[in-house]
């Protein structure tokens, strides 16, 4: 396994081996929806953008009912998949800091403990690296 990008989020939590196994799993899953679709991830980005400066709700659900719209598949047809959203949003956080605390909110999650994983389109993004380029 290549080494892992650090998230924006800092957890809460203390690591342990079930949530390294878990944020693994998670890490790879998402990484896997990123490749798959690079146009999904820039447009759920620009919706993202679009709600800094507004009070929309709960920012996940948003982003669900925009997938939906959009035929986006996160998670199935009638689902969205937050362990994917996990990932999604901090890939996202990483693209653009502008959206951290505005509008995305980060809850502690086990993909915060292993790290993401390198994306192909995101070459900006370095294994190793603090999120603020260090």
């Amino acid at each position: 396994m290549r080494p892992t990008i650090e998230s924006p989020h800092v957890r809460r939590y203390t690591v342990s081996g079930e949530r390294l196994a878990s944020g693994r799993t998670m890490a790879i899953r998402t990484r896997g929806w990123m490749e798959s679709n690079p146009s999904a991830f820039f447009e759920i980005v620009g919706y993202v953008k679009a709600m800094q400066g507004r009070r929309c709700g709960r920012v996940r659900d948003r982003v669900a009912a925009f997938c939906v719209d959009r035929g986006i598949d996160v998670g199935g047809e009638y689902a969205f998949d937050n362990t994917l959203w996990a990932g999604i949003s901090r890939y996202a956080a990483l693209f653009d800091p502008s959206l951290v605390g505005d509008p995305l909110r980060f809850r502690d999650s086990d993909i915060d403990c292993y790290g993401l994983l390198p994306v192909s389109y995101l070459p900006e993004l370095k294994p190793g690296e603090k999120p603020d380029g260090r």
